[in-house]
């Protein structure tokens, strides 16, 4: 669900013909994600306002509109090119502007991410063509493979021992996490962690409905560090809790020309600058620096989109 990829609920979206497909994202920066789809229209985009946010290049804000059916699906491109492989293999690009309906399961290109829908419901669910009428020459061709399997299953059984059952074998897969699911402080704590080894903790996290936010921008430079957290944390946390990044690559951030004496972290907290004077959060430093903020052990200066944290 990163969250970079992330999934909202929206209000009437449910519909009585709803959808048993899975969607699963291939590639892009959300690797391996899987999310269930129980509504009947999904929205993707980079847009908060969509149903499912996806922060790959090449994604606009308002990219491709799903209509679930059964075992089929309406796929809307309404802001850019959306390419599809079909079930049979056959490919297509979806010009923006233009609809699509074809069955599960199917794979779509948007931007730069690749994604999967599939059908989860059990083969005896979808519906089977009429059944044959019986005729006696179909009884006796029954009766002749039956009799044939139950010879092969009898001399398989008397000639193959039963293999043992060894102590540290599983039916999991090997990646599978064991025990309970992990919880939103536990995804929130490793974030923040992160951030804090690859530099980058002047990006701001906040925890809101069972979801995580990034907010902030950060150097150009970073931005290998940023794009491996995010995939670290879709593999770690991606199938329990979604993150949803609002952050921004800019240009390198000149470190501030501020000296500080003295930090104060207690109640009302206040640095020393050069001179000896206590500066307050609001405080205006030189160069259009703003002291934005002084707490844990940073004190964050602000300058229109840049900003800059200085941990000790």
């Amino acid at each position: 669900m990163t969250a970079l990829v992330s999934l909202n609920s929206v209000p009437g979206s449910a519909a009585r013909d709803t959808s048993s497909a899975v969607l699963e994202i291939l590639d892009g920066l959300h690797q391996g994600v899987s999310l269930a789809l129980d509504k009947a229209v999904y929205r993707v985009g980079t847009s908060s306002d969509t149903d499912l946010i996806l922060g790959d290049a090449g994604v606009a804000e308002q990219h491709l509109v799903l209509r679930m059916s059964g075992d089929q699906v309406a796929v809307e491109a309404v802001g850019g090119e959306v390419g599809i492989i079909g079930p049979d293999g056959g490919s297509m690009v979806l010009r923006q502007g233009h609809g699509q309906r074809t069955r599960l399961p199917l794979e779509l290109s948007v931007g730069h991410a690749r994604l999967r829908l599939r059908d989860t419901r059990p083969a005896a669910a979808v519906k089977s063509p009429p059944a044959m009428a019986i005729t006696s020459r179909h009884w006796a061709a029954i009766a002749a493979v039956l009799l044939m399997v139950l010879c092969t299953l009898a001399f398989a059984f008397r000639s193959e021992p039963a293999q043992p059952i060894h102590a540290g074998s599983t039916a999991h897969p090997s990646n599978a996490m064991p025990g309970a699911a992990p919880s939103v402080e536990q995804a929130h704590a490793w974030l923040d962690q992160s951030l804090r080894d690859a530099e980058l903790a002047h990006l701001q996290t906040r925890v809101y409905g069972g979801q995580i936010s990034v907010e902030g921008s950060y150097p150009v430079s970073l931005k290998d560090r940023w794009v491996a957290i995010q995939q670290a944390f879709d593999s770690r946390f991606g199938q329990h809790v979604v993150l949803t990044p609002r952050v921004q690559a800019t240009a390198v951030v000149a470190k501030p020309r501020v000296r500080f004496q003295a930090v104060w972290f207690g109640p009302n907290p206040y640095v020393i600058d050069e001179h000896g004077k206590r500066l307050y959060p609001g405080a205006t430093l030189p160069d259009n620096w703003v002291l934005e903020g002084i707490e844990g052990d940073q004190v964050r200066l602000v300058r229109g989109h840049e900003r800059f944290a200085f941990t000790l």
